[in-house]
């Protein structure tokens, strides 16, 4: 067995959002293996776009940084009955093209609008997860031609001021589990983990997607360029609340405690009680100031706060992010 070393990027997102240690799992709601296409957008750049069906209108679900568009491939079929879904998978992350530069929101913003453009779509429905939602602000704010609905999955926030406010140093201070916690070997091992753990899971494709995967279906590492989210996050664009023009709904995942926030808590030492500690009041506070402003600052936004849940709300709440998702969108 041997251990995995995360980027110190989803460290970062880690300390953002309160999640627990990665997890991984194979069940999930029965459906076929997505259509996966890669789009061109731009001179030697493709992405990655995942198509799991449905009839409706189009969502198009956007992961936080580090993941693809795989990490949906369990959630995103609870969808399909009333929806069309679709996820991409930003440039230098998975299977989309990993190109020197182009990593700052701008940038990925418009690879959205090519997507757009691609897929013959001329405006659709948003749901980002965790870093996804500085894209989403951004693009409702500069294309709102092109944006229906926005649905921030633990997103809705200004990165840009997150990370000013409670420093990267203070992020990458998250205790990670202990290392007798987190040893894994193959992608089953990743998966049996998951199954004498709790917390969310990642789907089994997600991990093959972020990671790289050899003989004997080990995993060797990140398939992620380390660069590449350092310079994602560097690239962070504030978010221009007031601009937003597009109805948004804003679920919020708001851990109950410390202990909520880190799985492993009984597991750590008293310097990483110390640490997490410190990482929890900290985002804890800054979260409550920015939920403030989200609704001062959007125009007739809804917000719904999910008890208990952790940064991957999605995964570890999927019914009630479904319901809220569901009525949201078929709404009039």
């Amino acid at each position: 067995m041997r251990r995995i070393t995360m980027a110190s990027a989803l460290a970062i997102v880690t300390a953002l959002g309160p999640v627990g240690p990665v997890r991984v799992h194979a069940q999930g709601v029965a459906a076929l293996p997505p259509r996966t296409t890669l789009i061109a957008i731009a001179d030697s750049v493709q992405l990655e776009v995942v198509d799991w069906g449905g009839k409706g209108p189009t969502l198009i679900l956007l992961a936080g940084l580090g993941h693809t568009a795989h990490v949906f491939d369990a959630f995103a079929p609870r969808l399909t009955s009333r929806l069309h879904v679709v996820g991409i998978t930003r440039r230098g992350v998975g299977a989309s093209s990993r190109p020197r530069e182009g990593y700052d929101s701008t940038t990925l913003v418009r690879d959205l609008v090519a997507v757009l453009d691609s897929l013959g779509l001329a405006k659709a429905s948003f749901a980002g997860h965790s870093f996804a939602g500085s894209e989403m602000s951004i693009l409702a704010a500069r294309f709102p031609d092109r944006v229906q609905r926005l649905i921030y999955l633990d997103s809705a926030f200004d990165y840009r001021q997150l990370l000013d406010r409670i420093g990267v140093t203070t992020a990458l201070g998250s205790p990670q589990p202990p290392e007798g916690t987190y040893e894994v070997g193959t992608v089953a091992d990743w998966t049996l983990y998951a199954e004498r753990s709790s917390g969310a899971g990642f789907p089994a494709s997600e991990v093959r997607a972020m990671f790289r995967v050899g003989p004997g279906d080990v995993v060797q590492g990140s398939a992620t360029a380390p660069e590449t989210p350092r310079a994602m996050l560097a690239g962070i664009e504030p978010a221009p609340l007031t601009a937003i023009r597009a109805p948004a709904l804003a679920l919020y995942a708001a851990p109950t405690s410390v202990e909520v926030m880190y799985p492993s808590w009984y597991a750590f030492d008293q310097s990483a009680r110390e640490r997490g500690q410190a990482v929890y009041s900290a985002v804890s506070a800054e979260h409550t100031v920015q939920r403030a402003r989200f609704q001062r600052e959007v125009a007739g936004s809804r917000q719904v706060i999910i008890t208990g849940a952790r940064h991957y709300l999605f995964l570890t709440h999927p019914g009630e992010v479904v319901h809220e998702i569901l009525s949201f969108m078929l709404s009039n």
